[in-house]
């Protein structure tokens, strides 16, 4: 499925809860990638977190990360060439502007009503509960999708300890959860090998470019409820178009 842009820059979304039915044609990828031993995937996924910030050394975390860290943890060859594969990078061209037909797809049930899934493109990685999309990383980012408790509601779902890591990038995390956050984060930061050693730093950058005002999440008598973060789908304010779809979203959130 070549993912087009609508007028509004998001691409049309995808249909997760068919493709779980038609797993052959689609390409996806296989629980043991996701594993918490498979260092070279958590890599990946730990780069969603694209505003993660050191405020101590006023750097970006994948700077320091990259640079002196994962070095004596990962293979840097390795890496790329599972980065590579992960991505298809090598079916990037000028036409397709790197959303390809057939992208490496993780898809993951969240209780009886959602379907999570995530496509791996040669430029941008994108995010579905059902046919919504609720995320985008890329240069022209979209995060802070989930609140903070609906994720830890869903971590009581099945495969929960892994959708905590996958939709982490994409929650948002008001000041006033900041303490007990971080301890969930760091704690759980410890169930991936690749990160256990460094998992209090990893937390508290990664705490930094989630937290967001008490006031940005906010309830819509209409619609349920809305983030009006900066670069969030879930911004009902912005995107007038998509109110429908996020209020049917929060119906089946609310279910959780």
């Amino acid at each position: 499925m070549q993912l087009t842009k609508q007028d509004n820059g998001k691409p049309f979304p995808a249909n997760p809860l068919v493709a779980v039915k038609n797993e052959i044609k689609m390409n996806v990828i296989s629980e043991k990638e996701y594993s918490f031993s498979n260092a070279l995937f958590w890599n990946v996924i730990l780069h969603h977190h694209i505003r993660a910030f050191d405020e101590e050394r006023d750097a970006n975390f994948d700077e320091v990360w990259d640079e002196e860290l994962v070095p004596t943890l990962l293979d840097e060859k390795k890496y790329k060439k599972y980065w590579c594969w992960l991505s298809q990078i090598d079916l990037k061209t000028s036409e397709n502007q790197g959303e390809i037909e057939n992208p490496r797809t993780l898809t993951l049930p969240i209780g009886s009503d959602i379907v999570l899934t995530i496509e791996f493109h040669p430029c941008c990685t994108y995010y579905f509960l059902n046919d919504t999309l609720i995320g985008e990383v890329s240069g022209n980012f979209h995060l802070k999708y989930l609140t903070y408790s609906e994720l830890m509601r869903i971590t009581k779902e099945k495969y929960g300890d892994v959708l905590f890591h996958l939709l982490l990038p994409l929650s948002a995390i008001k000041e006033k959860e900041k303490d007990t956050a971080f301890f969930e984060i760091v704690q759980r930061l410890q169930q991936i090998p690749l990160f256990k050693e460094h998992s209090e730093y990893i937390g508290k950058c990664i705490l930094n470019g989630l937290l967001v005002s008490n006031s940005d999440i906010q309830e819509n008598s209409k619609i349920g409820t809305i983030c009006t973060s900066n670069h969030s789908y879930r911004n009902a304010l912005i995107y007038d178009d998509e109110k429908q779809e996020i209020k049917e979203l929060n119906i089946l959130l609310s279910k959780l």
